[in-house]
C-alpha cells in the first residue's frame, strides 16, 4: 500500500469510528437527557415534584376538630408545616409550592409509589395514603 492510500484507508476508518452513533439518554423528559446522544444506554434519570395541597371547604372543616398546624411526610421524611386554615382556591401550579412538596428522585423507573402522611399539632395522623406519582412535570395529592 502507498502512502496516500494509507492515508485515504486512515481517514476512511477514522471517520467510520468516530461517526458512530454517541451512547447516553435520548429521552427529553428525563433529567440527564443529551441531546448530543445518539443511542439510548439505558442511563436515562426521572424526577418528578409532587405537591400537596388542600382546598377552602377541608381548610375550614380542621376548626371542629381544633386541628391548627398540619405537618407533612413523605416516604417517612418530613417536608415541613403549615397553619390548616392555609388553602388553595383551585390545585396550585406546578410553580407553586402548595401547602408542601417535595422532588422526588425516580431513579431509571418512570413511575414509583410513595407514601404521604398529614399529621396535626399533637402527631395525630389523619391521612395516611399511597399514591403512585409518574416521570410528569408534577403530581398532585389534595387531601380533602
Amino acid at each position: 500500500m502507498n502512502l496516500i492510500t494509507k492515508l485515504a484507508f486512515s481517514s476512511a476508518l477514522a471517520l467510520g469510528v468516530f461517526s458512530c452513533a454517541k451512547p447516553g439518554c435520548t429521552d427529553p423528559i428525563a433529567t440527564n437527557y443529551s441531546d448530543s446522544a445518539k443511542k439510548n444506554d439505558g442511563s436515562c434519570t426521572y424526577q418528578t415534584k409532587l405537591i400537596l395541597w388542600q382546598n377552602l371547604t377541608n381548610a375550614t372543616s380542621w376548626a371542629q376538630y381544633n386541628v391548627t398546624i398540619l405537618k407533612y411526610y413523605i416516604d417517612g421524611v418530613y417536608l415541613g408545616s403549615s397553619s390548616a386554615t392555609e388553602y388553595f382556591t383551585g390545585q396550585p401550579s406546578c410553580a407553586q409550592d402548595g401547602q408542601a412538596y417535595k422532588v422526588i428522585d425516580l431513579g431509571k423507573n418512570t413511575s414509583s409509589s410513595v407514601h404521604i402522611e398529614i399529621k396535626d399539632q399533637d402527631d395525630i395522623v389523619w391521612y395516611d395514603d399511597y399514591m403512585t406519582v409518574t416521570n410528569a412535570e408534577c403530581n398532585y395529592y389534595q387531601f380533602n
